[in-house]
Order: structure tokens, then sequence, then C-alpha cells
């Protein structure tokens, strides 16, 4: 558990924290740029000296005020991920990660370089110079280097801000391995959606230092009135398992509850828990049930709620199986279709729409 109860005056307020985090989950902390994520996760690396509380991780006491206590940074055995790499130029790849071996706290478990080599997939990087480098190349080096310090808790602040979606989707998987592999605690923060839903098991959504609503990721992001469903950026998060693959298509059937769901072929086993990341805008609606179609994906629903955005469109949050798909859709669509609230519908949507994590 960590146990975060500080106080830390900003330019417009004051950041006021009073949460407590399980760290048997992944939790990232959303909200607009200067509210004060970035602030709360230097509090907990002990990087702002101005902050005043109680900071405790697990059952070590890292900050009160009252009692005189603070632990420095040095001594939390904490990972820091900034944006950029910050690797050291003057070193080659295996020289930036032996430099953390050495510097790794003593007597403690900890990932070997092997393993974190290779779930890195950085392998083919060890002999190659700073400089040489792409920028997915040094972030995850960056990360491993990290890892192999042993951090007892691991801090990310927009790990990926500064890198292009191929670089992104090479090190999503990376990341979502961390907490699962090496059993490191997470909290993180950003700014995209997808990262988060990717990524993260819990959120706190922050505003002006103050959490406004914490909770399940999914729910969080489907929620209607949710400060994340306000745009067509809006996502579908659903939890999923692996039924069946068919080689000769190649593709692979989720099960989501009593219903089916088809993407590119995976490898995983069945039976596999998964996560699949869609779009409000890829879905379509249609009020009856259409089998006549190459949108293979059909999902019956309920409509629960619908969400005016603009003088243009609205949003539908429905219920599937007891999860909630959303769906971006027109004015004149809500008109022509005549949709309502407890209305049954169906959601159509391409496979290649899914992201499977």
């Amino acid at each position: 558990m960590l146990r975060i109860d500080i106080q830390l005056p900003r330019d417009r307020f004051v950041l006021s924290i009073d949460e407590s985090l399980d760290t048997d989950n992944t939790w990232a902390m959303m909200g607009r740029s200067g509210c004060g994520k970035t602030s709360l996760l230097r509090t907990i690396a002990g990087l702002e000296s101005h902050a005043r509380g109680r900071l405790q991780f697990n059952d070590e006491i890292w900050q009160d005020s009252e009692q005189g206590i603070w632990v420095p940074p040095e001594q939390r055995g904490i990972g820091y991920i900034f944006q950029e790499a910050r690797l050291f130029p003057h070193l080659d790849v295996m020289e930036n990660l032996r430099f953390a071996l050495q510097r790794a706290r003593a007597n403690v478990a900890m990932p070997s370089l092997s393993e974190v080599v290779e779930q890195l997939d950085i392998v083919h990087l060890l002999g190659r110079t700073v400089d040489k480098l792409s920028g997915g190349e040094k972030q995850r080096v960056a990360i491993a280097r990290t890892l192999l310090s042993a951090p007892r808790l691991l801090l990310m602040d927009e790990p990926l801000a500064s890198l292009d979606w191929s670089s992104k989707t090479s090190i999503l998987p990376c990341l979502r391995n961390i907490h699962q592999h090496f059993g490191i605690p997470v909290v993180m923060v950003s700014h995209a959606r997808e990262e988060v839903a990717r990524l993260a098991d819990k959120l706190l959504l922050i505003d002006h230092g103050q959490v406004v609503s914490r909770g399940e990721c999914r729910q969080l992001l489907s929620r209607p009135g949710s400060l994340l469903t306000r745009d067509d950026c809006a996502l579908s998060i659903l939890e999923v398992q692996v039924g069946s693959h068919d080689h000769q298509y190649g593709f692979t059937e989720l099960l989501l509850g009593g219903q089916k769901l088809l993407v590119n072929q995976i490898s995983a086993l069945p039976g596999t828990g998964l996560r699949v990341i869609l779009p409000a805008h890829e879905v379509s609606i249609v009020v009856e049930d259409i089998h006549c179609t190459s949108v293979q994906n059909r999902v019956a629903t309920t409509i629960q709620a619908i969400q005016e955005l603009d003088s243009k469109n609205v949003m539908l949050f429905m219920a599937a199986e007891g999860q909630t798909l959303l769906a971006l859709v027109t004015r004149r669509a809500l008109g022509l279709l005549n949709l309502s609230v407890g209305q049954r519908v169906f959601a159509h949507f391409k496979g290649a729409c899914l992201d499977v994590v």
C-alpha cells in the first residue's frame, strides 16, 4: 500500500491529496495540463522539499512532517522514468546497464541482467553507443537501466510522450509486463488515454490539485459525464477471454460474455484473459440484427445513457454483457434512428479497430 496524505502549494492552487493506492495494481493519474499530476509524482519520489504531510510505502514512513521524518530520495528505492531517456552519452548501452547494477540496492531480490535485456528486447543494442540509438531504443534502454537498479516502486512521468506511434507500440508491451513479470508496483502519469487504457488497472482523475474521481480504469474511461468521455477520443475498454483460433482465415475469436468478437489472429492460448480497446468513433449503430455485412463484429447492447457533446455529436453509453460500450454518433443519426435510453441496438465494428492488450 502507498499511503499519501500531502499538501503542496502551487501557483494557482494547493495540491492536496489524501489517498491510499494498493500496489497490487498499476495506477495511472490523469488530468489537464498543470493540474498537479507531475507534482504528486515528484512528491512521492521525495523531489518536492516544500511538500507537507505524510507518505508511507508499505510499513515504511518516507515522510511525516509532524514527526520530523524525511527519507531522502536516494534511500526510498524508487525508479523514475522520465519523458526523455537521460542515458549517459559517454557510455554505451551495456555500460549504462552496468552502472545501474553497481548502484542497485544491496541484499534485495532483483531481476537479472539477462532477464531484463530479454524482456525489453535490447540484446542487439548492447554494444551500441547512445548516439546510435533511435528515440524508442533509448527509452527501452532507460527502462531496462531503471529496472536493474532494483526499485521498490516505479514512477513513470509521460514515458512515451516524445515518441512516435511506431516506437510507442513497441514499448507499450514492455511497460505492461513490468508489473506482471517483475512484480514491481507502478504509478504513472499520462495524457494519452490509449496508454492508460493499455497499461493501468486503476485511475485517479485530478483537477486543480484535487482527486475528483478514482476507480477501475475501464469504468472511469467509459463513465457518462466523465471528463474523459466528452470528446471524440473516448474509448471503450472491454475484458474478454480468448476463445478459439481460425488458422485458415487467420483470426482469433474472443469471448465477451456470451457474445463473440473476431480479431486478427493472436498467439494467446484459449481461456487467456485479455483487454481490448475500441475507439468510440469506430462503432456504428444498427437497430436490427443484420448479418449480411462485411463487418463481422456485431454486439447486442442496450442504450444506458445519451450524452450531448456539441451541436453535431452525441455519445451513446451501451450495456453489453455487464460492460460498457461507447459509440460516437451524430445528432442527425440519433434522430433518424429514433434512439432512446433503454432501447436494444446492435454495435457494429471491424476487427481491425480493436486493439488487443
